[in-house]
């Protein structure tokens, strides 16, 4: 009696555990596994950029190559180089595309950006745009200001390696250190994007504006519609060539609407080593 009793607890013991080991399986592996973003909206948001700058090189190549600069070059001193070494040297720059596509793609895929940015919901909500591009040119306005102010350590070790520039050419927007895109790009694009909750299209309308902007400012040709954007603040070119030769003026990059606060604007027309009407 006590064996078949032994016998019978055992048989109940073994069955009860391996039921509940079963449903300790079954409940593990339908778990959710954690999930990653969706990577369709940054691919996107690239291959905008990407696309942004193509046309940039396009307009620019047919400005310089086949319409001679159409006269309107900025500073006195003439730039002589080969356009296609300049092009492949602006698309090889680290600081420009691998660092900010690098960025993006953890900040994106890591799932640390707001909601919003994850959304397609809706289309250009272009108020969202003017405003990003509002804030984050004028913290990088700040930025580049200390990158010059705080000390000359940090200037050189920052911001000076894209001084030595003093008549830039379009192919070098993105030519300086790891540290000047650190500074002056990406915090202030993350701080922009924790201050501005977009939806996804708002986000890659303002990533491709902003570095066709920042592209086209460094170009040694005046734009045809620069004379009539600089009535509504909007830098240009010239505005961007007096920072590189004069170091100590327009700090902004999109907007001179901050140098004229902080009394740093001085027009081009009023640097010696520039061409008149530029």
């Amino acid at each position: 009696m006590d064996t078949l009793q032994s016998t019978a607890n055992f048989l109940t013991e073994t069955l009860l555990g391996w039921s509940l080991t079963k449903q300790s399986i079954t409940s593990f592996s339908v778990h959710p596994e954690p999930s990653w973003p969706s990577p369709v909206g940054l691919s996107l948001g690239l291959g905008s950029v990407a696309l942004g700058q193509v046309a940039t090189l396009i307009y620019f190549y047919l400005r310089r190559e086949v319409f001679q600069g159409a006269g309107r070059q900025i500073q006195k001193e003439k730039l002589s180089y080969d356009f296609w070494e300049g092009m492949t040297t602006h698309l090889a720059q680290p600081e420009g595309f691998v660092i900010l596509g690098s960025y993006l793609s953890f900040y994106w895929m890591s799932g640390m950006m707001p909601a919003s940015y994850y959304s397609f919901e809706g289309g250009i909500n272009w108020t969202h745009v003017l405003i990003q591009l509002i804030i984050q040119d004028g913290i990088q306005t700040l930025m580049h200001f200390a990158e010059h102010a705080v000390s000359a350590e940090f200037y050189k070790r920052s911001h000076k390696p894209h001084h030595r520039w003093l008549n830039p050419r379009l192919f070098d927007a993105f030519n300086g250190s790891m540290g000047d895109t650190i500074c002056m790009i990406l915090l202030p694009l993350l701080l922009t994007s924790r201050l501005v909750h977009c939806n996804v299209w708002s986000y890659m309308v303002f990533g491709t504006s902003y570095s066709v902007m920042l592209t086209l400012i460094h170009s040694e040709y005046a734009h045809p519609w620069d004379r009539y954007v600089r009535w509504l603040g909007v830098g240009t070119a010239a505005d961007h060539h007096v920072h590189h030769k004069l170091f100590k003026y327009n700090y902004g990059h999109l907007f001179m609407w901050w140098d004229r606060l902080l009394g740093t604007y001085r027009h081009p027309d009023n640097v010696k080593q520039f061409n008149a009407g530029v």
